[in-house]
């Protein structure tokens, strides 16, 4: 599905959409590259997955005073834990989510079509 743009906008991204595309097509991974891009993945992960839902955590009960005390200490506990496991599994989702929409990408503008998978043989 292809959101409809302005023409101006459309027009102003289209050296953008062209380079990125060109550079889908012809991007092949190396040991050196495969291990670099993991390890800066690694790194985005564990800030992204761990690291700023922590934060979150301390935050919630040390400035907004979300420790579960008052008449809304209740609800306002599970808001601050809902925040937490929407901060956790946002990145988590969203890495999966864009490696599959990439992939799909770059298959279409190599011109694959079809099953992955090889035909024939055992399954």
């Amino acid at each position: 599905m292809k959101l409809p743009l302005p023409k101006a906008v459309e027009k102003r991204l289209a050296p953008l959409v062209e380079r990125s595309d060109r550079f889908l097509k012809t991007w092949e991974w190396t040991w050196t590259k495969a291990v670099i891009f993991c390890l800066v993945l690694a790194f985005i992960a564990l800030i992204g997955i761990a690291v700023i839902p922590s934060f979150w955590l301390y935050f919630a009960d040390q400035k907004l005073k979300w420790d579960g005390s008052g008449p809304n200490g209740f609800w306002l506990l599970k808001l601050r834990d809902a925040v937490a496991m929407g901060l956790s599994t946002g990145p988590f989702v969203t890495f999966y989510v864009l490696a599959a929409v990439i992939q799909n990408h770059r298959r279409k503008l190599r011109g694959e079509t079809g099953d992955a998978r090889p035909a024939g043989g055992y399954r």
